[in-house]
């Protein structure tokens, strides 16, 4: 396993990198931000030696759900999916610390969670008897209002890797491409069509701010291509669907994140089925 070292201020990763390592602490110290950068910067958490960081990254194969900064000079020992094994093997006490910190986290949220209940009841029951809300009700609500900013439609999206992308792909066709219906010929057959000839549909789930490209799901898809590849076996198992656009491309039906996993390893071809829109 290797190392990293990071002078004070270094970013170690971003919040919505999709980073498949975790790191132990070796010496340093590091913190925890969300919204690092912004007006809505938070500190959660300060890590020092031999605590783990971005374990549930690893494990879970998701997004970064915050921004790790070094604090002062900060040695990590990199820790891949390959080495957890042989890792937890040599240091079992870290599965317990892994343990605790995902019962503090759990415990942390339960707790939120029913305070947020209690609050909202206690605020609909002053709401229908007319009563002054008490000092601490209003507290309460305002703390509420201020995690919900930080929590707004836009967080899964934004929190992808992809997201930029997308956005970007959806505005530059909006006002230059439209569907248009394609010949006999060119739908009866499966084609091979290249993934930048292809274009996010903005009324896709995929797209839409409130579900967003998912990760994991794109790394999956990913981590497949080199072995099926190997086996001269076709990428994926299904085509994408497809419709024609003027002036050239294609608007992605269904298949966004066998798309995005193409762009992502330069893929030349995907298999491809058009079909006519209904218009």
């Amino acid at each position: 396993m290797s190392t990293l070292t990071f002078s004070s201020g270094d970013v170690i990763f971003r919040q919505g990198d999709l980073v498949l390592t975790m790191f132990n602490i070796q010496s340093g110290s590091v913190g925890v931000y969300t919204e690092y950068g912004t007006d809505q910067e938070k500190k959660i958490a300060v890590l020092g030696k031999d605590q783990l960081l971005g374990e549930m990254g690893l494990i879970e194969v998701c997004p970064r759900s915050a921004t790790a900064v070094a604090l002062e000079e900060t040695v990590l020992q990199v820790i891949t999916e390959e080495d957890l094994s042989d890792y937890f093997t040599n240091n079992p006490e870290k599965l317990l610390q892994i343990m605790k910190q995902l019962s503090a986290r759990i415990r942390e949220t339960s707790q939120k969670y029913h305070s947020a209940c209690h609050a909202l009841s206690e605020n609909e029951e002053a709401v229908q008897n007319g009563t002054e809300k008490s000092e601490e009700l209003n507290r309460q609500l305002k703390e509420l209002c201020k995690e919900a900013e930080s929590y707004g439609s836009y967080q899964v999206c934004t929190n992808s890797s992809f997201y930029s992308f997308v956005k970007d792909d959806i505005e530059s066709c909006r006002d230059s491409h439209h569907v248009v219906k394609a010949n006999l010929i060119e739908r009866l057959a499966v084609r091979r069509i290249s993934p930048e000839e292809m274009h996010a549909n903005p009324d896709d789930e995929f797209s839409i701010p409130s579900v967003g490209p998912n990760d994991r799901i794109i790394q999956e898809y990913v981590e497949s291509i080199p072995r099926l590849k190997k086996a001269n076996m076709d990428i994926f198992d299904e085509p994408v669907i497809v419709h024609k656009m003027q002036p050239d491309g294609y608007l992605i039906l269904n298949g966004h994140h066998r798309w995005a996993a193409a762009l992502k390893t330069g893929l030349d071809k995907i298999r491809a089925e058009i079909i006519n829109p209904k218009i």
